[in-house]
């Protein structure tokens, strides 16, 4: 067998793509969007015929000229331009302005190995890497191998890999432009970002076909936007998933300990809206089952965490007890629904509920009758949520031993071999069956899943976090890489453990990881099994207090969450994103990991060093203020900031606009108010998105609101809400802050309206329609009845 594809014999135009022959094999180009390209090749002309789990089928009308000349066969569309040379089989994809996005090595850059494949792509000068999903290291991949195989780590540390997921999908950024590379393969691909050679970098895989999507950008934004067209766009989960989580792998002396757990929280004042049961829940480990010593009416349990203003979420893993008499096993083995050995017996492995079998999910009776277990389940009153855990799957666990356990010789129902090409997308197929089997018990509403493993694709379906992590600084860290990559993956839905999994926490680390975590996308206080306990008025009164401080921080902010969870959805978008993606022009942004933006307008530096009071934090170019003291900083510099341990350095650019409420305790309640906070020197939009919170396709409204903010004008436009949604009886409040004077003039549409001054100790309530500032906050604050009308206001300095 010839390792490469060798010399082009024959071009076959088609309508949206050509087809080469090669002396060892076929090539196929297709354009699926203006902006997406399908690379293929084979060794037998035989293409991919079962449908990816990956992929949408889609394909949109492209207006193509597809031609041959001088030898060179070139497609062009109005985005780019890709041409083959026919003697040496170099392709080069150039965007519209002839800018080379990438540019293949000879012979379409294929090596065959065997029965895999590598493809190597030409780099040149500074090129920086993203994505692939959850991976340990920095932000930028540049230098690194990396490789895809679900894989239970639960001591990993910051170069561990494989981890739990597989996203063989990541952006390229080079000369300030962003491209992304899909390789749709689910056996253990590799990625190698010039570790091997400055002057290329590879993808590949043992087996399975090559077959990958070029997604153009140029920003990165546009990339994640045409990878979630591609893969499906994020699931717009219900605003409860946004509030505070808390759960721990231990139910303590039973249910009344959790019940005083729950009240805790709201003594405390420290908002939280849902309880998280790990797997002691069940009985002797086996999933949809209670503990009937623990809790002996499990309705009567949830309903008192309802009373409390709790939604209540249970642990689900795939692993099912093999135990005759066992009703899901019983079913499962009738049916011949668990993953099999050579000679047909059921594949055996240990996990918690010792002898444990594996329900093959590929197979859409399996995920139906899976799916279907819901249903029962749900009668004790649990949310319309789950968590799936151990799914990658992990089948090395059992009470007091680790063992590896090989699945090379399992098969599924065809007896063809199972581990090589599913166990990646083991998790993505149980995430299916979940969702299905939610959607079937609460059709109206959207449902919560949370997963360990997954494919490509899975943000269809689910939120992840990044497993078990330790209670160490540098795990805190980790945390931020490993949460942007996931981001930049098409995953915006992502968290960390608050406080560390495993070992025990001190107080100062919480407290550091409480001001962190408040604005992971996903946010869980969850620790295991004998450790410390992790709640935080068990660690100290500085504890209450800044965890209090800061989850307070985050529901004042849902309104602005909750708007970019809608513009995840819509987009591919991340709510935690690197400095890179909002900063692409700036080269010192790129590879930054220490601090991160929220959406396009909030930037936050969080202490990441034990006893630090203060840290440098870079400001890309522009005008920043300090969300704590209303500091202005200019931007293009990188300084020492003050951090003590009440504070977590937060900062606004410069004509942001930002939709806030009052501090609730639960996501449940009403915000009140509809507060604007606007920031000089700027430009700033945001789409404000509203809705009951839980629907699938109930009424929703957008309002827009925009600024122009220079030195002598702050202008703000707010549109007529949209929808037929109607929030309740509200005022509406602009707040400008960072204004060191009083203004000389304020108009409201259009009409002049006296400004009001504020004493340091006076009523800073203020009736509609009229305006009052004051000197000791720097803020001017416009109230206006909300009646969904559109409104400019115009502040003159």
């Amino acid at each position: 067998m010839s390792p490469k594809l060798g010399a082009l014999q024959e071009t076959d135009i088609h309508q949206n793509r050509i087809e080469y022959t090669c002396e060892n094999g076929t090539a196929r180009i297709t354009v699926l969007s203006p902006k997406i390209v399908r690379v293929q090749m084979t060794q037998d002309e035989s293409y991919r015929e079962e449908q990816s789990v990956a992929v949408l089928e889609k394909q949109q009308n492209v207006s193509l000229d597809i031609r041959i000349e001088n030898d060179v066969s070139v497609i062009s569309g109005d985005e780019f331009t890709l041409t083959v040379t026919l003697d040496d089989g170099i392709f080069r994809l150039k965007d519209k302005d002839g800018s080379i996005i990438t540019e293949s090595l000879a012979s379409f850059g294929l090596t065959w190995q065997d029965a895999g494949f590598t493809c190597s792509m030409k780099s040149a000068g500074d090129e920086h890497f993203y994505g692939l999903g959850e991976k340990t290291n920095g932000l930028d991949k540049s230098g690194l191998h990396y490789e895809m195989w679900n894989n239970d780590n639960p001591h990993y540390d910051s170069e561990t890999d494989p981890l739990y997921q597989s996203v063989p999908f990541f952006i390229t950024l080079r000369d300030k432009i962003a491209h992304g590379v899909f390789l749709d393969n689910t056996f253990r691909t590799q990625f190698d970002f010039k570790k091997e050679s400055d002057d290329f970098y590879s993808f590949g895989a043992p087996g399975g076909p090559v077959d990958y999507y070029l997604i153009l950008g140029p920003s990165i934004s546009e990339v994640l936007e045409g990878y979630t067209w591609l893969t499906g766009r994020p699931y717009f989960m219900p605003r409860w998933a946004l509030g505070h989580h808390w759960s721990r792998w231990e139910l303590y002396e039973g249910q009344e300990e959790l019940l005083e757990v729950a009240k805790g929280f709201r003594q405390h004042k420290i908002p939280c809206d849902t309880i998280t049961l790990d797997i002691g829940y069940m009985h002797d480990f086996k999933i949809f089952t209670w503990n009937p010593e623990i809790f002996p009416n499990p309705r009567e349990f949830v309903q008192a965490l309802n009373r409390l203003d709790y939604h209540v979420m249970t642990i689900i893993d795939p692993g099912v007890k093999l135990e005759e008499g066992y009703d899901l096993y019983d079913e499962g083995s009738t049916h011949d629904f668990f993953l099999k050995n050579e000679d047909g017996s059921e594949y055996i492995g240990l996990v918690w509920p010792g002898r444990t079998v594996f329900p093959d999910f590929a197979r859409e009776e399996v995920r139906d009758w899976f799916g279907s277990q819901y249903e029962g389940f749900m009668e004790s009153g649990v949310s319309n949520a789950s968590w799936l855990d151990m799914n990658e799957p992990s089948h090395c666990m059992y009470p007091g031993m680790r063992e590896e356990y090989s699945m090379d010789d399992v098969v599924d129902h065809k007896g063809t071999p199972w581990e090589p090409r599913m166990r990646n997308r083991y998790a993505l197929d149980m995430m299916r069956a979940v969702f299905d089997g939610l959607k079937a018990v609460f059709p109206d509403e959207r449902p919560v899943i949370l997963t360990r493993a997954g494919y490509a694709g899975y943000q269809r379906y689910a939120a992840t976090w990044t497993g078990d992590n330790h209670s160490t600084w540098e795990y805190l860290a980790l945390s931020i890489p490993m949460l942007l990559n996931l981001g930049l993956s098409g995953i915006p839905f992502c968290g960390a453990d608050i406080g560390g999994f495993s070992d025990d926490v001190t107080e100062e680390l919480l407290i550091r990881w409480y001001q962190l975590g408040s604005l992971y996308p996903f946010s869980r206080n969850h620790t295991r099994i004998h450790t410390a306990r992790q709640e935080p008025w068990e660690l100290g009164e500085d504890a209450v207090n800044y965890a209090r401080k800061y989850i307070s921080f985050r529901y004042r902010f849902l309104r602005y969450l909750y708007s970019l969870a809608k513009e995840a959805n819509e987009t591919g978008l991340p709510i935690m994103r690197p400095l890179v993606l909002e900063f692409q022009d700036d080269s010192a942004a790129c590879d930054i990991d220490d601090q991160f933006m929220i959406g396009p307008s909030m930037m936050v530096a969080p202490v990441l060093d034990q006893g630090a009071e203060s840290r440098s934090v870079y400001f890309p170019p522009g005008t920043w203020f300090s969300y704590w003291t209303g500091e202005r900083i200019k931007g293009g510099q990188r300084i020492t900031v003050p951090a003590p341990l009440d504070t977590m350095p937060v900062y606004f650019k410069g004509g942001s606009v930002v939709p806030t409420g009052d501090v609730v305790q639960t996501t449940d309640e009403d915000q009140g108010d509809l507060r604007i906070l606007v920031y000089p020197e700027g430009v700033g939009h945001i789409d404000l998105y509203e809705d009951d919170g839980i629907s699938e396709d109930g009424p929703c409204a957008v309002t827009t609101i925009t600024s122009s903010c220079g030195t002598d004008t702050l202008s703000v436009a707010i549109s007529e809400r949209q929808g037929d949604w109607t929030p309740p009886s509200r005022d509406l409040i602009v707040e400008f802050r960072a204004i060191t004077e009083e203004p000389s003039s304020l108009e409201v549409d259009g009409m002049s309206v006296p400004i009001g001054l504020v004493s340091a100790d006076g009523d800073e309530d203020i009736a509609p329609l009229s305006a009052a500032y004051s000197p000791e906050t720097n803020t001017l604050e416009i109230a206006l009845v909300d009646d969904g009308s559109a409104h400019k206001i115009s502040v003159f300095t």
